[in-house]
């Protein structure tokens, strides 16, 4: 029975549509300008009616560097049409040079001293986290560029072409930041190759001031306007007189390409100054709020937050809601200190990705991640009620057969999933497993597993992976993880032993695999004077023996190997499971 792609969740019915393409991110600079035209074309009171209908505040776009979600540009150019037309999209363009919206030229203008040296970094404008739009160029020289730009994010966001359009409109006002005009902008739909890549090429003409052309034109002026008189006059000097015309229309031609070369040149000076300060001005004045005053207010521009969830050493959890469809949601944010710490930032990336990749119902899906506009990086993640299996296990002391069974199963169940995308989790225990009522049947529970802040992710290793030191929770770290050797989907297969092993017995497992079953307590069917024995069934005990086997080869070899062993301890009695836990697709 195939899954349909849909997790309820929060215990109130609401279905959370999987993503399949990266969401994109966008600055605040597109949509300001478009409120800026929208306010002189139809007033303010259209311009915040319009801000309202699309969910965001005028706050959010005090900052035009701030990082809004991509289908938010789209949402608002729909919108913006259907007050105006998409006409107005390209004449947005000036609004885009306005003092208090140049701040986010500020990267592409420096070092570059004409807009064929601006095109080319376009690239490195935006914030790289979650950039959905690569930009490449393949031919940049005076008067003209000529490039393409390259989508990572939904396709459906592309056919109305509005995104298109805007995108023509930034690149018009390029030269126009160096002062040149007659600017031409031609642009390509976009296009799907047999790889699949999804692309839109444009190309920019604009008019630059050439002194010989000038020149020679200015000459060719001056000889042609005395002509006439000469014509008519024969007796005036004509070689003397056409010399003289074509001289002096040859230095007013010179003069006329001068100034307009000292205007360009004075323009893109004046926009750099004013970029460069209203740069400063945004750097000086950045969004500091303390994690305590965060309630109320919006987050990347569209998450509102409503309570302090919990908080950790380097980020703090909140409830929110989106603003777009009121779906309540989790976000996660790293504290001031850890925004800017390279190895914490990329840790919250790296749960995002793993994440994104690994898909299951049984593992807690991620809606959005990025960075804010002081540096902050955040996730946003499906709002979950219920509570973790180590809340569980100091509640109830530990588990019986019955009542594991069907956490292992789903467990089980989600790192296949997880170990199918490439990712290895490398913390599997009970705080990191979450129990959620099932809104269909309230006496059953679905895990979901948490925090892959420290995943492996097989194609992109980078130095939280390679620091030479363990990273994991001793107890549930494999032999070759606490060795900080090379781990595969066994770590996890290890992990999720030692997890069952604490499920049953109500005793974290011993750092050392081999004391696993030394400790007299622990030990099935023994019983020493004051302490009350557990009796943990056979078949379990082979199951979990195995898994945590010190050499890997030993254990069981993936996650569906596992899966089929729990399902022989099913067989035997009757056992309530929720939908999906035997793992059946």
């Amino acid at each position: 029975m195939a899954r349909a792609p849909l997790v309820r969740c929060f215990g109130q019915g609401i279905s959370v549509n999987r993503r399949t393409f990266p969401a994109g991110q966008c600055t605040a600079s597109k949509l300001k300008a478009l409120a800026k035209e929208l306010e002189a074309q139809k007033g303010m009171t259209v311009a915040d009616a319009w801000l309202e209908e699309i969910g965001v505040d005028r706050d959010d776009l005090e900052d035009e560097t701030r990082q809004l979600p991509l289908s938010t540009l789209h949402k608002g150019l729909v919108a913006f049409v259907a007050l105006t037309s998409r006409e107005a999209v390209a004449a947005s363009w000036s609004r885009l040079l306005e003092p208090d919206n140049i701040g986010v030229w500020m990267r592409t203008l420096r070092g570059a001293n004409g807009p064929e040296e601006a095109f080319p970094k376009l690239e490195g404008a935006d914030s790289e986290y979650g950039r959905t739009t690569r930009w490449e160029t393949t031919e940049a020289r005076r008067g003209l560029w000529r490039g393409r730009v390259i989508l990572a994010h939904d396709p459906a966001l592309e056919t109305d072409g509005l995104l298109g359009a805007q995108r023509a409109a930034e690149l018009r006002a390029v030269p126009a930041l160096y002062g040149y005009s007659n600017v031409e902008v031609v642009a390509n739909a976009s296009t799907s190759s047999d790889t699949g890549i999804v692309a839109q090429t444009f190309e920019v003409r604009w008019s630059v001031p050439s002194a010989p052309r000038a020149i020679a034109l200015g000459g060719l002026i001056g000889a042609g306007l005395l002509a006439l008189p000469v014509l008519l006059h024969p007796t005036i000097g004509t070689e003397t007189a056409l010399a003289v015309a074509s001289c002096a229309g040859a230095l007013l031609g010179a003069a006329w390409a001068r100034d307009r070369t000292r205007r360009a040149e004075t323009a893109a000076q004046g926009a750099r100054v004013n970029a460069l300060e209203r740069g400063l001005h945004l750097r000086d004045n950045p969004e500091r709020e303390a994690a305590g005053d965060l309630v109320g207010t919006v987050v990347a521009g569209q998450y509102k937050i409503r309570q302090r969830m919990g908080s950790g050493a380097s980020g703090v959890i909140y409830e929110a809601v989106r603003n777009a469809d009121g779906v309540p949601v989790a976000i996660k944010l790293l504290r001031a200190a850890a925004a800017h710490d390279a190895v914490a930032s990329d840790r919250l990336r790296r749960e995002a990705e793993a994440l994104g990749l690994a898909w299951h119902p049984n593992v807690v899906e991620v809606l959005d991640h990025g960075h804010l506009a002081d540096g902050t990086s955040y996730m946003v993640m499906e709002l979950l009620a219920g509570e973790s299996l180590a809340t569980r296990l100091k509640t109830k002391g530990r588990l019986t057969p019955a009542e594991l069974l069907p956490f292992a199963l789903q467990i089980a169940d989600a790192l296949g999933a997880v170990h199918a995308a490439g990712v290895v989790h490398r913390d599997v225990k009970p705080s990191n497993i979450f129990l959620c009522p099932v809104d269909e049947d309230p006496t059953t529970e679905r895990v979901k597993l948490l925090d892959f802040g420290i995943a492996r992710v097989e194609w992109e290793e980078t130095r939280i992976t390679n620091m030479g030191a363990p990273v994991g929770t001793p107890g549930y770290m494999s032999p070759e993880q606490t060795e900080g050797g090379t781990v595969d989907a066994r770590s996890d297969i290890f992990a999720l032993g030692a997890v069952l092993y604490e499920c049953l017995t109500g005793e974290p497992p011993p750092t050392s695999p081999g004391e696993l079953w030394r400790q007299p307590s622990m030990a099935p069917g023994i019983a020493e004077s004051g302490v009350q024995s557990v009796v943990i069934p056979p078949d379990w005990k082979a199951i979990i023996s195995r898994a945590v086997a010190p050499p890997p080869e030993d254990r069981f070899q993936d996650a569906r190997s596992f899966m089929n062993a729990l399902r022989g301890v099913a067989g035997a009695g009757a056992v309530s499971l929720p939908p999906g836990a035997l793992g059946d697709s």
